[in-house]
């Protein structure tokens, strides 16, 4: 059976088979080493309870022998005034009340010592379960702990219509499981692998999100502070703020100067000169760029009243422009991004804007119902995308934007048969109303090529 397992609706009063719990690939003779398998989590809640009784016991019976000593006190003072019957009442008061306030210091005194005591204990039990070593797992018992299911403590919660918990972990991880195991293969409450290349190869195949792991993120030595905010926006971050390891390219220097070298640089031809702030990017959005398909972001803005534009997505944003742009005009805009030959994600943050490692195109958008005011995608909605998949892209968008919410579709790229015959149906049968509507020969392959360029400002109808 494959990795994940069907969700149950209600808690089941028989006990389910080991053999359910296991990911694809794990023999049964794994799962039940006693060295390896992970402790399950009544074992854990076992222990500590095991704790809590200790420390209840041991309370308990320093404030039993404290309150016998303090009776037995008190009763003796009590007696050995009352034996004398010469003293008047009122003198028989006072010695009470005198011996009264004497047992109540020492009573103070017994208790300030018990509570160190409970302390002590307390913070060393801590202190021995930090030192423990942590269970040797293979890499599928670590898998098998990332995914769960975990029972949750109180039993069947109505919210989750269930008595465990199971971590949310794309479908499609079960088709690798050869870089899937090699991927939870580390060492466990050290530092991470450097694998972020596996990591993105997985998640560009499907597998979004990954499973969490138990190990500590490395981060470049010597990190600085970033630069401030608003000049982050269009300044170069130093070298030392990302791990080059992964990359060609080793400090931004060689970025920028991929500009300067058309083809030497990242996967996407549209995103070679986009480390380069002081260039082409300077220029994006700003005016109309001298053709009908390149919209002035002002003149986006404009076409809904003021201020009513204020959160969007980006999706497969670069290097952050298009979200920078917006900042500087109030709107806050989250950038989808993949680190595909360069960092980009560091690159967005590094701005002071939000980067989202997604592939966006592949799987449904991570945003609540009609939220947001503005969605924006460039030269990355195109041909290239299977026209199912392009379908329940365009329906998600609609589902994520407001009412008079604007998608704004940025260079569609397709053939002309294409446009008319596939993708202009598609556009147009999920229900944008147009607000403006351009399409433009693409040239950079000469007069001949049938290449066209789609820019649009769809709107969601209100309601």
């Amino acid at each position: 059976m494959g990795i994940m397992e069907g969700y149950p609706r209600k808690p089941s009063t028989q006990h389910q088979s080991q053999m359910d719990a296991l990911p694809a690939g794990a023999s049964s003779s794994s799962s039940s080493s006693a060295t390896h398998a992970p402790p399950a989590p009544h074992h854990v809640t076992s222990k500590k309870r095991h704790y809590s009784d200790r420390t209840k016991i041991l309370l308990l019976f320093l404030l039993t022998n404290s309150v016998s000593i303090l009776l037995s006190v008190s009763f003796s003072h009590v007696t050995g005034v009352g034996s004398g019957g010469g003293g008047s009442a009122l003198d028989f008061a006072l010695s009470v009340l005198s011996s009264s306030q004497s047992l109540a210091v020492d009573l103070h005194r017994r208790v300030e010592a018990t509570d160190a005591i409970i302390k002590r204990l307390i913070s060393n039990s801590g202190r021995m379960k930090r030192e423990e070593p942590p269970p040797q797992l293979t890499p599928e018992e670590e898998l098998k702990l990332a995914l769960g299911p975990h029972t949750l403590p109180f039993s069947y919660t109505p919210n989750l219509d269930s008595d465990k918990l199971y971590p949310a972990v794309g479908a499609a991880c079960h088709r690798h499981r050869g870089e899937l195991r090699r991927y939870m293969t580390y060492n466990v409450t050290g530092d991470c692998p450097s694998d972020a290349a596996l990591a993105e190869s997985l998640m560009l195949r499907g597998c979004e999100p990954l499973p969490r792991r138990r190990c500590r993120a490395r981060g470049p030595a010597g990190f600085p502070d970033p630069t401030p905010f608003p000049e982050s926006l269009w300044a170069i971050p130093p070298d030392k703020s990302v791990s080059w390891g992964p990359y060609s390219c080793k400090n931004y220097s060689c970025l920028v100067g991929r500009a300067r070298r058309p083809g030497t640089g990242s996967h996407d031809h549209d995103c070679e000169a986009c480390f380069d702030l002081a260039g082409k990017e300077q220029r994006r959005w700003v005016g109309d760029g001298g053709g009908e398909l390149d919209y002035d972001i002002d003149t986006v803005l404009a076409s809904k009243p003021r201020g009513t534009i204020r959160v969007g997505l980006d999706i497969g944003g670069g290097t952050g422009t298009f979200a920078a742009r917006m900042a500087e005009r109030g709107v806050t805009v989250v950038t989808t991004t993949l680190d595909l030959g360069a960092p980009f994600g560091a690159f967005v943050a590094s701005r002071g804007l939000v980067p989202l490692h997604l592939g966006a195109v592949a799987g449904r958008l991570p945003f609540f119902d009609g939220t947001l005011d503005v969605v924006h995608s460039a030269h990355v909605l195109g041909r290239w995308i299977p026209g199912e998949v392009l379908d329940l892209e365009l329906y998600d968008i609609y589902r994520v934007l407001r009412p008079g919410g604007i998608f704004w579709l940025d260079h569609f790229f397709c053939t002309g048969k294409e446009m008319t015959e596939v993708y202009v149906p598609i556009i147009e049968k999920v229900g944008f109303r147009k607000l403006r509507w351009n399409t433009g020969r693409k040239l950079d392959k000469g007069p001949n090529a049938d290449e066209w360029y789609i820019s649009a400002l769809l709107e969601r109808p209100m309601m």
